[in-house]
């Protein structure tokens, strides 16, 4: 029995040891102790062997000395019979009985004591080999009982050696694993790689064409807004133009033009309603994408993808005419891939990879379904994540859909505040809350995880469009209805039509602003001109008082007096009075006047320089304009 024990213990080690060997034949630490296990085999069976050999010897001894006891009783039981026999025969012998059958039975006795006598010879011959015997018995037991320890002992450390073994073996496994993840990293990086870019010459010419019109909105149109902002932000007349139509709005036309561009590089986005998946991990949102994609119809595949890779990249799934797999890489090329590249995609596996958004935006997968139609799906991997670089991804590509879909497991029971903070912060969109997997609780434990969502989002001031409770077995009614209801954003439909009507206000107000300073300056100017009428005039009524006044002193000669200028009484009286409209009132009038000419000078200057700036500024919108018709004329 205890060899037995032992001979499957080391037949398990034995495994044990090749199965370790095998995965780390390149660790010394394994060969040295793959040595000290083989060495310590060795050492157990020899001593195996001698000691099943000494229980060989042992149970021999034991089966000649059972075979002579044997011997010996059945040579006693038949001496007894013949003792009886003898003693009945001696008794009829006594009685006078003898017959031929006596005699008979005395020369079976005769034989039988020469039985007797041979027997005893032999036990004689055999005393001293079973004396002998004995003493090897008890010799062996001694031997046993010590190999019996030694055995307890290799057994204790044999059981060291196992424990170590197995803790060496995890540690390879683990080590296998993370290789095996690394090897997949590399296999996926160069089939990434390698991957062929999805393009075609119209699709090249629409990117140029689409590129260009972003620089002139990010450039031409914004640096136009922003000068006519700046250089009138003071001028009365600018609430007649619209502060609307000038504010600042940089941040909101970027905003835009990036939805704008990102929906028309993405055909599987444009002209589509398009939401977008976040939440929790294990929050439920691959299945509920799942039962959209099947419509609970068994025969259209669901996504073809693990929960881990679902959640590693931001992911769209659109409809298509046919099945495929592709990438959006860093600089913006649209590659295509394997499926089987695809369902490489782990977290592990990108983990692996530093810089993984330099390679890769986000996955696109189109399938041929129909109830895809005029419906884009954004599966994320959720913006409370610990990594910055999934978090960035998913508030992008977040900020193109029209709406977004908050799941959480009704088993949770919690909101994760820092996606509260995020959601407030950088999307603005209308949100829908889905609390999944309801058919694991009570009606009254739903409400109260309602109820708790709903007042936290409500204190963040988080408005809901709508709570929706789904499960598995939930009709898929109830989450196709809202999805239907959500409004497709238009502002990135109308977004070029939304510049052409804001240049084309401006321009107009802008030409009625010049029309309106044109009036003006030439009413100005016409003042100007009645004021310098009235001064030329004022002036000639000077110069013909200074005459008249000239004319009234007479120059007299005389014969017995000097020759003077003379006058009479009321001669002088008029001088004086001239003199008095000359000094005092002419000049009164004539400096009033040229006041009011500087200032009308100076009015006309100011209404000119406007009307020059407002020109300007016409100019320039015009000119935006003119380019804005050339850049979208092909759009």
């Amino acid at each position: 029995m205890d060899s037995t024990i032992i001979i499957y213990i080391i037949v398990d080690i034995i495994i044990a040891v090749f199965i370790w060997l095998y995965c780390s034949g390149q660790t010394s630490n394994s060969k040295t102790l793959a040595s000290q296990l083989s060495v310590e085999n060795e050492r157990l069976k020899t001593k195996l062997a001698e000691t099943e050999k000494k229980l060989t010897n042992s149970v021999d001894l034991e089966n000649e000395l059972d075979k002579i006891e044997s011997k010996y009783k059945a040579l006693l039981k038949e001496a007894n019979e013949q003792c009886a026999q003898l003693d009945e025969q001696l008794k009829n012998a006594i009685d006078g009985k003898i017959d031929n059958s006596f005699k008979e039975q005395l020369a079976q006795t005769e034989k039988l004591k020469k039985k007797i006598e041979d027997l005893e010879e032999e036990i004689e011959e055999n005393e001293d080999d079973i004396s002998d015997l004995k003493k090897k018995l008890h010799l062996k037991d001694d031997d046993i009982a010590e190999l019996q320890d030694n055995l307890k002992t290799e057994q204790k450390n044999t059981n060291c050696l196992k424990e170590e073994l197995s803790s060496l073996s995890q540690t390879l496994d683990d080590k296998l694993e993370e290789l095996k993840i690394k090897m997949g990293s590399l296999d996926f990086i160069q089939e990434i790689l390698s991957a062929k870019e999805i393009s075609t010459e119209d699709t090249q010419k629409l990117y140029k064409r689409i590129n260009t019109f972003e620089s002139f909105v990010k450039g031409s149109y914004l640096d136009l807004n922003s000068y006519l902002y700046n250089s009138y932000d003071n001028i009365p007349w600018k609430e007649f133009i619209g502060k609307q139509a000038i504010a600042p709005k940089k941040q909101y036309v970027i905003d835009n033009c990036d939805q704008w561009t990102a929906t028309k590089r993405k055909s599987w986005l444009d002209g589509k309603r398009t939401i977008a998946f976040v939440g929790e991990f294990s929050a439920g949102k691959t299945s509920i994408v799942n039962r959209i994609l099947t419509q609970d119809n068994p025969d259209i595949p669901k996504l073809p993808v693990s929960t881990k890779a679902t959640t590693a990249i931001p992911t769209y799934i659109a409809g298509g005419s046919v099945v495929s797999y592709s990438f959006i890489s860093g600089d913006g090329r649209r590659k295509e891939i394997l499926e089987e590249t695809f369902k490489k995609v782990s977290k592990e596996v990108l983990d692996q990879i530093k810089g993984v958004s330099s390679l890769i935006k986000y996955f696109v997968m189109t399938y041929k379904n129909p109830n895809l139609i005029g419906l884009s799906i954004l599966d994320t991997p959720g913006f409370n994540s610990n990594d910055s670089e999934d978090r960035d991804r998913t508030i992008d590509v977040i900020n193109e859909c029209d709406a977004l879909f908050w799941v959480f497991d009704v088993n949770a029971g919690t909101v994760n505040r820092s996606s509260i903070s995020i959601i407030k912060e950088k999307l603005n969109k209308p949100l829908y809350i889905v609390i999944n997997k309801v058919d694991t609780k009570s009606e009254s434990e739903i409400q109260k995880v309602e109820e708790l969502i709903q007042k936290t989002l409500e204190e963040e001031g988080l408005k809901i469009e709508q709570f929706i409770r789904f499960s598995s077995k939930a009709s898929i009614e109830d989450i196709m209805t809202p999805i239907h209801n959500v409004k497709k954003i238009e502002s990135r439909e109308n977004f070029i039509s939304e510049i052409k009507e804001d240049l084309e206000h401006l321009l107009k107000v802008f030409k009625e602003n010049v029309d309106e300073q044109s009036k003006s300056f030439i009413g100005e100017s016409q003042i100007g001109d009645n004021i310098i009428d009235d001064l030329i005039e004022d002036f000639n009524l000077l110069y013909k008082d200074c005459e008249a006044a000239r004319q009234i002193p007479r120059w007299e000669t005389h014969i017995f007096s000097s020759d003077r200028y003379e006058m009479s009484k009321e001669e002088y009286d008029q001088l004086i009075e001239l003199l008095d409209i000359i000094a005092e009132e002419r000049p009164k009038i004539i400096a009033n006047k040229i006041d009011n000419l500087r200032e009308n000078a100076e009015k006309a200057q100011e209404v000119y320089s406007m009307l020059c700036d407002i020109e300007s500024a016409w100019q320039n919108i015009n000119d935006c304009l003119e380019q804005y018709k050339k850049i979208t004329k092909e759009l």
